[in-house]
């Protein structure tokens, strides 16, 4: 299973000209809004939203916040709900398209993703991260050239984006040039030696290369810094057994 990282789930930091001490309970919601996670966040949001005290870009914060706390929750209809409400309220909201573009994506729209997440490079033509995301859809669309492009403008925008590095091998790996994809994976090890998916992904190409012994260091190395991924002794396992067969 192939490691994609898309870094579009981003919680806003609140820059508010409310006077929070004058509103104490509020204020705690609308912070609380921000910082919190799950149940907790969502809660918080909807207590400051139902408060009728913001307007504005204010409560598109507030609307954003939440369509990330569904969208981790992985209730597209909901995130795709408050995203919208965010966008209307304040449509130069980078962070509120790419929010919902992952609520897109948890419902298999890859084509309003796209669309989505080509606002943030509108509105942001000089963020990494904008590029890397539409990347990401593309790649999941099965656009693989059209994902390549994207991850080229991201490692052009940061040259230390292992994420960016490791996301276009993903694309190689698919289109079946594992050469070029290891040399990704390679480059996304040597900007960020902590960056564990490009240990799994360049073992993934060394296995469908048929070098077991060097996909099988790969996906140990996986395992040991990714304890929490099952995924990780199951490769090791599978890896293992292919080596005693021979």
């Amino acid at each position: 299973m192939m490691r994609i990282l898309c870094s579009a789930l981003v919680t806003l930091a609140f820059a508010s000209s409310v006077s929070l001490a004058a509103m104490p309970a509020a204020a705690d919601d609308f912070e609380s809004c921000g910082k919190a996670s799950g149940d907790q966040a969502i809660a918080a949001c909807t207590r400051a939203i139902d408060s009728g005290r913001y307007d504005g870009p204010e409560l598109a914060l507030l609307f954003n916040n939440r369509c990330l706390a569904w969208a981790e929750k992985q209730d597209g209809d909901k995130a795709i709900e408050d995203c919208s409400r965010a966008i209307r309220l304040n449509p130069n909201d980078a962070t509120a398209f790419s929010n919902r573009a992952v609520a897109y994506q948890l419902k298999g729209q890859h084509d309003r993703a796209i669309e989505d997440f080509s606002q943030p490079i509108r509105l942001e033509p000089n963020s990494a991260n904008a590029f890397n995301n539409r990347g990401v859809a593309y790649l999941r669309s099965g656009q693989y050239d059209r994902s390549i492009a994207d991850f080229d403008q991201a490692i052009r925008i940061d040259p230390h984006s292992a994420m960016a590095f490791s996301n276009r091998g993903n694309a190689y790996q698919f289109k079946g040039q594992y050469d070029r994809a290891i040399a990704d994976y390679d480059r996304a090890i040597r900007v960020d030696p902590d960056y564990v998916m490009a240990f799994y992904n360049r073992g993934e190409s060394w296995e469908r290369k048929h070098d077991l012994q060097r996909a099988l260091a790969d996906f140990r190395k996986y395992a040991e810094r990714a304890p929490f991924d099952s995924d990780g002794p199951k490769a090791v396992e599978r890896v293992a057994q292919r080596l005693k067969g021979r």
